[in-house]
């Protein structure tokens, strides 16, 4: 997160981000990062659009694909979990997805870029009772000569404490990403693909998985995954471990990173990686021995069909045994 520099001068912006999904509801809730009243507001998305009802990124973000000249709207709710009154201020704000493994990014402040300029937030200000919340409207208007292509924002509310005798004044915003497609039809597909992954140790010695990832589709990717260990020392295996990584802008390469138990043999182990960003999954499945220190590559032990390279090894000598079996016939047939 970056410091809010277009505060007063000692302003302190407690930022963070929806992630939890709410059972029963297409929203992310909001959980504050400090227990003061300052921290205690919370935001979710009340709704998603009927054609991703099923991408659970879709149930905590913002996420659409609109032709130019097209209106929508989006349901929130911002809530107050304090036992103080609360004066909360809504507004959009600029985002970007940085990269080599920069992930998204929120700009200062009230930053401005030209999705945010098609956004409004009605009401722009709310009072919230003790413990209660209230809804608001997002609506994006996608002007008529709007550019194709993928843009970022925030939907923050924000709440700011009493200044200190010091001059020093709490800040907390908390937010809701957006990830506006503009273009005809659907637009682009979202996809991935796994280029490699590695075996590695932490700074404290942790083992570590780390898949290597690239957004082949049209649409920005919050990747998240599993690995799962087998055939280790002793045909032991694990139980699978979870892993994710920032945002990633079509075109460009990321990572997802999974940390291990410490006391984890070194190997060698058979890994199934699994990478998911939405509706997109894809899985590697590589042969892995994690080194004592810094990292090393793994070994592909499957291919792009899922079959074992092994098998695919065995079936290649096979041609070639029947191959040179037939030569040796015809030349024999020519001598005699």
């Amino acid at each position: 997160m970056t410091a809010n520099r277009g505060l007063a001068v000692g302003v302190l912006a407690l930022l963070t981000f929806a992630s939890a999904i709410v059972a029963q509801a297409p929203a992310a809730a909001q959980q504050p990062t400090e227990p003061a009243p300052v921290g205690s507001v919370g935001i979710r998305l009340l709704e998603a659009p009927v054609s991703l009802q099923d991408d659970p990124r879709a149930m905590a973000y913002i996420i659409d694909n609109l032709p130019p000249g097209t209106t929508i709207t989006r349901r929130i709710e911002v809530s107050n979990g304090s036992n103080q009154e609360q004066p909360v201020t809504l507004y959009p704000a600029a985002a970007s997805i940085g990269a080599d493994d920069g992930g998204f990014q929120v700009g200062d402040d009230r930053a401005v870029n030209e999705l945010t300029t098609w956004m409004s937030v009605t009401p722009t200000d709310l009072t919230l009772a003790p413990n209660s919340a209230a809804e608001a409207v997002v609506t994006i208007a996608v002007p008529p000569d709007a550019p194709e292509g993928e843009q970022y924002a925030v939907v923050w509310a924000q709440t700011a404490g009493a200044p200190t005798g010091t001059g020093i004044q709490n800040v907390s915003r908390v937010g809701i990403r957006t990830y506006l497609s503009v273009g005809p039809g659907n637009g682009p597909a979202a996809d991935l693909s796994i280029d490699g992954v590695t075996a590695a140790r932490s700074d404290d010695g942790a083992p570590q998985v780390v898949a290597n990832i690239t957004n082949t589709g049209g649409r920005a990717l919050d990747p998240s995954g599993t690995v799962e260990l087998s055939g280790g020392p002793g045909g032991i295996s694990s139980t699978p471990v979870k892993g994710s990584g920032g945002s990633i802008a079509p075109g460009q390469s990321g990572s997802v990173t999974f940390t291990l138990d410490p006391a984890l043999p070194s190997g060698p182990w058979q890994a199934a990686v699994t990478v998911t960003s939405g509706l997109v999954n894809k899985t590697s499945n590589v042969e892995l021995t994690f080194p004592d220190q810094g990292s090393v590559a793994a070994q592909d032990s499957s291919s792009e069909s899922g079959t074992p390279a092994w098998i695919w090894a065995v079936v290649a000598l096979g041609i070639i045994a029947v191959a040179a079996a037939v030569l040796i016939v015809i030349r024999r047939r020519k001598t005699s």
